[in-house]
């Protein structure tokens, strides 16, 4: 408890402990310190989940001398995943427990309900659903009611006593379809059901006041797909998040007693990218658009809520603001904060003196004013389409700089956003510039953008990321005799076809887990196995077997002429370990061997720290040694070429 309280102490000096010196590798990829804080509702406490060596605690705080209540710990290799108060005297706390092996959250998950007095936590059912605000006594539960006709859970929602726990409660509604989510209002009252289908058909249910089922949208008929995002405060109305068929989604009212719908706000060029809530957090008053530094806007601007958070955002210049947690009756409020310099920071803001107070920042040891700043972009592909990114300039270097060009994986449903990057921070610090493109296909900018993108791997989807590059040369920013690129999974695709295709524009190129022969995503892997993957890949990529090894970097391994760094995760389930032994033994045959390593229990990506720091120590080598060390650039550690075996800590 000790040093819990230490990093308290120091959170507003700790910054200056930086000044003797730049950043390290492991400064950048350590988890977090606090992760979640929630006020009680008479405002009393506070409850703060943080770091503990490899597990997350939940501290509770008096606010009134900042002494320790109560304690909760989860267990060897915890995962706090929710923390909510019921009550001023009971926590609700969602937990998981990282593997040992993986380090990964994917096993043991359990809820805890906390009275603070007590000594032990009760552990709850694991079909807790959530609870409704103002109601000290109860929480919802989901159970499995019985099977729709494909064979899906119907489920339905249960009030249940905390004193009660072993009672049936009162049921509150079931689900029109199988395997759906549901929203209650708050009166705890199910309003909505939605699913998606083995064909990505989209439906979505509203309840009545009379308890009656209704459809309000299916994507076989409007071809759009409509999600709520929240409801009304007094339960009259709900707002909704519609697909448009050309242009960025819209955010749409929805009266429950009329069924009237009205478009509130939209944009040029965004979809919304999160919801703005009200002091409370009870509803949505707002919503934040891109496609550069997220803006806030409202549907009711005069609203005491409004004038609130618009003051915060002003109060916060260059940040996205939000309210995570406040007391029953709104008087504090606990602030969360975050940019793209800023990997999250918490303040206590009491509404009378308008005074916020800093509580702590995620990461206290990294100087948001030394970090790099992500600038937006725009220019227009080749066919005229307008795109958008991110560039981030090398830190320490004037003019051209050596450049890393990240491609996002995905690669639909998935974009690059204006926030925290630990990758770009890590490449901006050691003297690179990093260029993020939303090429077509991301998400973010409205379903007929990522439908552009549909059977196009490989072609105008990689032409978006050469004409992003091309536009950094012609803009001074990158020096075109230093380029890499780099992508994880689809972006790892990517960075080996824009080697095979562009050798001239790369000096090098990096893959992780990327799958270079996309033939076998039929045959390799999990998305076949379900019906819902196939769907997806006959939609996104097509069954031209011909088309599909032409546009694979396997096929092409004899026009990549530039260094390779290929790296996998040997337990890779989605994209195994194949593709990446394939493209090795392909580059091998054409004479141009790469560096390669692979990490035994790692999957679809990296999560135990010691390889995260021995990849990254790995490509911070490859690319000072591609790109020309300088004092600047190279790596901190030695990593070998040609192929290796990551042994991750265990």
């Amino acid at each position: 408890m000790k040093r819990f309280l230490l990093a308290w102490l120091l959170v507003s000096v700790s910054f200056a402990c930086m000044a003797d010196g730049a950043p390290k590798i492991t400064d950048f990829l350590q988890r977090a310190e606090y992760e979640r804080v929630a006020i009680s509702p008479d405002g009393a406490l506070l409850a703060i989940a943080h770091r503990e060596d490899e597990n997350t605690t939940v501290t509770v705080l008096q606010r009134s001398d900042m002494n320790v209540v109560a304690q909760i710990g989860t267990g060897s290799r915890g995962e706090i995943e929710a923390l909510s108060w019921l009550g001023s005297d009971h926590l609700v706390i969602a937990f998981n427990r990282a593997s040992e092996r993986y380090h990964q959250p994917i096993f043991d998950p359990l809820i805890y309900l906390v009275d603070i007095h007590a000594k032990h936590p009760m552990t709850l059912a694991s079909n807790f659903f959530g609870t409704v605000r103002g109601d000290d006594r109860h929480i919802l539960v989901r159970e499995c009611k019985d099977f729709s006709a494909d064979h899906e859970c119907r489920y339905s929602l249960r009030r249940l006593d905390i004193n009660h726990l072993v009672d049936k409660g009162e049921e509150l509604g079931e689900a029109p379809l199988g395997d759906a989510s549901l929203m209650v209002d708050h009166s705890g009252q199910v309003r909505f059901a939605w699913a998606w289908s083995n064909t990505a058909r989209s439906q979505i249910y509203v309840r009545g006041d009379n308890g009656q089922w209704s459809s309000l949208n299916d994507s076989d008929v409007t071809h759009l797909e409509v999600i709520p995002v929240g409801i009304s405060a007094d339960n009259k109305t709900a707002f909704l998040d519609r697909e448009r068929v050309d242009g960025p989604d819209v955010i749409e009212s929805y009266d429950f007693a009329s069924g009237k719908r009205t478009e509130l706000l939209s944009d040029k060029v965004s979809d919304p990218l999160a919801t703005i809530y009200s002091m409370d957090g009870k509803e949505p008053i707002g919503a934040w658009f891109g496609p550069g530094v997220p803006q806030a806007r409202y549907w009711t601007p005069n609203s005491d809520d409004a004038k609130w958070h618009s003051a915060l955002v002003k109060a916060f210049p260059g940040s996205v603001v939000s309210v995570s947690s406040s007391t029953a009756d709104g008087s504090t409020i606990v602030v969360h904060t975050y940019s793209d310099r800023d990997n999250g920071s918490w303040y206590l803001l009491d509404r009378a003196t308008h005074k916020a107070t800093l509580l702590f920042h995620a990461r206290p040891w990294l100087d948001a004013a030394r970090m790099a700043v992500m600038e937006p972009i725009e220019f227009k592909a080749r066919d005229g389409l307008a795109l958008h990114g991110f560039l981030t300039r090398a830190q320490g270097v004037s003019g051209p700089a050596p450049t890393v060009v990240i491609v996002h994986g995905g690669p639909y449903f998935v974009a690059d956003d204006w926030t925290f990057d630990e990758e770009t921070q890590l490449l901006a610090a050691h003297g690179y510039s990093v260029l993020h493109v939303n090429f077509r296909g991301s998400a973010n900018f409205g379903l007929h953008f990522m439908q552009l993108g549909y059977r196009q791997w490989g072609l105008s989807m990689q032409d978006d990321i050469t004409d992003a590059t091309r536009w950094a040369i012609a803009q001074g920013v990158a020096d075109p005799k230093r380029i890499c690129i780099y992508g994880a999974s689809y972006g790892g695709y990517a960075a080996l076809m824009g080697a095979a295709r562009e050798p001239g524009l790369y000096r090098c190129a990096i893959g992780l887990a990327g799958p270079y022969d996309l033939s076998k995503l039929y045959r390799w892997g999990d998305i076949h196995r379900s019906d819902y993957g196939m769907h997806y890949l006959n939609l996104v990529l097509g069954e031209d077997k011909a088309a599909l090894i032409a546009d694979s970097p396997i096929s092409r391994a004899s026009s990549i002429t530039i260094p390779v760094l290929l790296a996998h995760g040997e337990q890779d389930g989605r994209v195994p370990v194949q593709y990446a032994n394939a493209m090795r033994s392909a580059l091998k045959k054409a004479g141009r061997p790469p560096d390669f390593v692979t990490y035994e229990w790692e999957g679809h990506g990296l999560a135990d720290p010691a390889n995260k720091q021995d990849f990254y120590t790995r490509m911070l080598t490859f690319l000072a040694n591609n790109l020309g060390p300088t004092s600047e650039n190279v790596g901190a550690g030695k990593a070998g070429s040609g192929d290796a075996k990551g042994m991750g800590g265990n």
